[in-house]
């Protein structure tokens, strides 16, 4: 059976690039692995791609996808809209975001639950100098619980 064709907005950050050197205009992270073979796939099997980001459609943006082979139709339009939409949400069947929550039919508890608790998944980058201060203030890591490191015995000399 063929899978019906669809629009597909994908966001920029968090989503096609990480935010490990932060959020200012025309300056990008590492591409999140694997999105230029999901783009691919997805645009082969005659799918549209929109970039639905908050960042302008400058030069060094569309640079950046085509350095990273980031196939895509549009970035932030849909040519194919009706006129009679022409709002700030671009139409789509899909969207993908590294900021959202499904919303499944019901406004209930669990709903709400799941909003008070979101997370986006990308961390911001970990202060190492901080983080290195604070496990020598903390003392014996091997009490720590959390890290995954392997206790040869001890090497002390006397």
């Amino acid at each position: 059976m063929e899978k019906k064709k669809r629009t597909i907005c994908i966001d920029f950050d968090g989503v096609l690039h990480d935010y490990s050197n932060g959020f200012e205009k025309d300056v990008f992270g590492e591409m999140i692995p694997g999105a230029d073979i999901a783009t691919k796939v997805l645009k082969n099997a005659g799918n549209t791609i929109i970039i639905y980001t908050t960042r302008p459609a400058t030069d060094a943006l569309k640079n950046w996808l085509k350095d990273h082979n980031i196939v895509y139709d549009y970035i932030n339009e849909n040519p194919d809209q009706p006129k009679d939409s022409e709002g700030c949400k671009i139409m789509a069947d899909i969207y993908i975001d590294d900021r959202n929550i499904t919303f499944h039919g019901t406004w209930d508890k669990w709903f709400l639950h799941t909003i008070g608790e979101f997370k986006p998944w990308a961390k911001p980058k970990k202060d190492l100098k901080k983080d290195m201060e604070q496990g020598y203030k903390e003392g014996d890591i091997w009490r720590m619980g959390q890290e995954k490191r392997t206790h040869h015995g001890d090497l002390s000399c006397g």
